[in-house]
């Protein structure tokens, strides 16, 4: 009886979970990535949603194209209209896409298990990736695969965001540590950014290339902290007051402000000092700066596209 008990007890749990619209959207259909184009145009939004979706400024819809399962991150080439994007758990590889012309290519050499790295190098002739069996691929605009090397990490394989430095061919990235290399896959430095085995998530270097930022996801123990780094990798500034994990990070066009995407958004300065609040329903995933520095495009665990100003004010919130 017992037995029984206990069966009907999880058949009854399951059958909550998936009859459920709320939960099993809050279990799967997460907003992971979104920035806005370089010419302030468009917005590209990704996640466990199966679709690319494209906004425009006014956050109508202006595009989709069907990507199975989930899209990691997005990122828009510097110059043109053109967007390199990530996935996992999916049977689609992570490709290049012309949206003038729709031309898709796909990105060879990516592990089985997908990425979650992506970035351009400054001068845009460069796209690296960062894959989940910890290997950083560089293709060119056309989507060849120039060199391929790994991570070199002895604790944790699978690469969580990888940046270029802003004025020269130097990779970072950042998963158990933060590591930096050149651009033919030399390990440079290596450094250990707490002494907690504490995950990193996000990275963004500062325009002016003399110094970076990351956030890690914290855990039960240690709070999640926001860290600012000169280019040598020597600690600047820690911080400490986030309740969820820095998923994202992005500077506006002048590199006066810093927004992060945690359980609120946040608007830090150069120095790290904390300008502005905004709360949220719900944890933000995806941070993008629009080409004006005047808004913010934040994406979310519930799916809630949001527009924000500059003071982290909402705007609009698309659910």
């Amino acid at each position: 009886m017992n037995n029984r008990i206990k069966l009907l007890t999880v058949l009854y749990f399951l059958i909550i979970v998936c009859c459920n619209p709320i939960i099993a959207q809050n279990k799967k259909e997460i907003l992971w990535t979104t920035e806005w184009s370089p010419n302030g145009k468009f917005i590209a939004i990704g996640g466990n949603i199966d679709s690319l979706l494209i906004y425009n400024s006014d956050l109508q819809l202006h595009k989709t194209f069907p990507v199975k399962n989930t899209i990691t991150r997005v990122k828009w080439h510097p110059t043109k209209n053109i967007i390199g994007v990530v996935t996992q758990v999916s049977s689609e590889k992570s490709f290049i896409l012309n949206l003038d012309s729709n031309e898709k290519i796909e990105l060879t050499g990516i592990s089985p298990d997908g990425a979650r790295g992506i970035d351009w190098n400054f001068t845009g002739e460069y796209l690296a990736v960062a894959d989940n069996d910890g290997q950083i691929l560089i293709y060119d605009i056309k989507g060849e695969l120039i060199r391929k090397f790994v991570n070199q990490s002895n604790s944790t394989k699978g690469i969580t965001a990888v940046a270029w430095h802003p004025k020269k061919n130097m990779l970072t990235t950042v998963t158990d540590q933060i590591r930096f290399f050149d651009n033919e896959g030399n390990l440079i430095k290596s450094i250990k950014h707490r002494p907690e085995e504490v995950l990193l998530l996000s990275i963004a270097w500062h325009k002016s290339g003399e110094f970076f930022v990351t956030g890690d996801y914290g855990d039960e123990k240690d709070k999640s902290l926001l860290q600012y780094w000169n280019e040598q990798g020597e600690l600047l500034k820690t911080i400490d007051i986030s309740i969820g994990e820095y998923r994202n990070l992005s500077w506006n066009p002048d590199g006066s402000r810093l927004a992060s995407a945690s359980d609120v958004l946040r608007i830090w300065d150069k120095k790290g000092n904390l300008i502005s609040v905004g709360n949220s329903k719900d944890y933000l995933w995806g941070v993008s700066w629009n080409k004006m520095g005047n808004k913010i495009i934040t994406s979310s665990t519930q799916q809630r596209i949001t527009l924000w100003n500059k003071k982290a004010e909402e705007i609009t919130t698309v659910e």
